[in-house]
């Protein structure tokens, strides 16, 4: 993919610029529609599959009402990062930066403790992850260094800069303890610099660097980490403890058949065998209601938002715009590859939700603003002058 050139602006092209209220207009002419509709069916198909997950568990049945606060919330979120010109969040980048990895460092002192992870701040009623909001901004500071300084990539030092950035919040997510978070921060690294030119081989040290250092990183991983990394691959040889979760999810998938039990119909969630089933496992739960069809249909909206926001980082119309892309790609694909993939047993628990299907405000509207994010650069590929 070329990431040398940009979109040819209307004003190069002999265009006459919107002027006034045009502006508006020529915004949402190349708005584009129908990734926000597959957002917006996506959250509403969550809502409905959440419900049916928890249906019939009085203490989970609560948290309906609340997703659904969240999810307009989250709408209203995307409406503002869809809306507001991109370039402001490029002037804001370090500021939204440092405010996060304060939190991040507050986290470690005031956070609420929820099984055995220190991830959530209270404030008053609200409680929220600040590693979400993290990863957006991680996103957007480490865009505008790439952007103003390709020439440096190639030299280590114009690596070290960007890698340092995202090295900071992983080391603090990974100490909360979020080894799954702490590894996407990585993968947007990696994603960020494939998109800004880094050389081919300068990267295959990178990618050989960090795996060396996660290898590293092995023996001071809390027990349970280590257990399921060993067990994935064989969740037998420990049925009713790291490899339970595994074992449980793949037989509500195949519980599910090929169309599902029906909504509100499964048991492997009602009846508490499947752990985390409205979080972690909701893909699991999601299939033994909908069968095989509904997961195929599940994925294949989720491979629609992906090539969209392929589409997006292709028509940017300059590296800032692409760059940022780049990395929300990386973020959403992380996230569904690794949430369906732990659920069916082929990858490691993380404990990574999955986009608009699990339960968790501060996941939900961070979801909603990495969309709306890309939707603002897909909408401004050209660049308006004028009153």
């Amino acid at each position: 993919m070329s990431t040398a050139t940009y979109p040819v602006t209307r004003e190069a092209a002999g265009d006459a610029p919107p002027a006034g209220n045009r502006r508006a207009l020529a915004f949402l002419s190349n708005l584009d529609f129908p990734l926000l509709a597959v957002a917006v069916v996506l959250g509403v198909i969550g809502l409905v599959s959440l419900q049916g997950a928890v249906s019939g568990v009085p203490r989970l049945e609560a948290a309906i009402p609340r997703h659904a606060v969240f999810l307009v919330i989250a709408g209203g979120v995307m409406l503002v990062t869809m809306s507001v010109d991109y370039r402001w969040l490029n002037r804001a980048a370090m500021m939204l930066y440092a405010a996060n990895l304060a939190l991040l460092v507050i986290v470690l002192f005031a956070g609420t403790r929820v099984n055995d992870a220190t991830r959530w701040l209270q404030v008053g009623p609200i409680s929220f992850q600040p590693s979400e909001t993290m990863k957006i901004a991680t996103v957007l500071v480490c865009a505008q260094w790439l952007a103003l300084r390709p020439e440096a990539l190639h030299e280590w030092k114009g690596v070290f800069i960007p890698g340092v950035l995202c090295g900071l919040p992983a080391l603090l997510v990974l100490v909360q303890p979020d080894l799954g978070t702490a590894s996407l921060f990585f993968v947007m690294f990696l994603a960020m610099m494939l998109m800004a030119g880094v050389p081919k081989r300068r990267l295959a040290v990178i990618v050989s660097g960090i795996v060396l250092g996660f290898a590293c990183c092995y023996p001071f991983l809390k027990p349970y980490q280590q257990a399921r990394l060993q067990t994935f691959l064989n969740p037998e040889s420990d049925p009713m403890g790291a490899g339970y979760n595994i074992i449980q999810s793949q037989v509500a998938i195949g519980s599910g058949g090929w169309f599902g039990r029906g909504w509100g119909e499964g048991t492997q969630g009602t009846h508490r065998f499947l752990p985390e089933h409205h979080t972690d496992f909701i893909f699991a739960s999601y299939v033994e209601q909908f069968g095989f069809v509904g997961g195929a249909v599940l994925l294949a909206l989720f491979l629609f938002v992906i090539l969209r926001m392929v589409r997006a980082m292709d028509l940017a119309r300059d590296r800032f715009g692409g760059i940022v892309v780049a990395g929300l790609l990386a973020v959403f694909a992380f996230h569904v590859l690794f949430n369906v993939g732990m659920t069916m047993g082929v990858l490691p628990v993380t404990g990574l939700p999955l986009p608009f299907m699990s339960y968790g405000g501060s996941f939900l509207v961070s979801t909603f603003a990495l969309i709306g994010i890309v939707l603002n650069v897909a909408s401004r590929r050209f660049t308006f002058v004028g009153p």
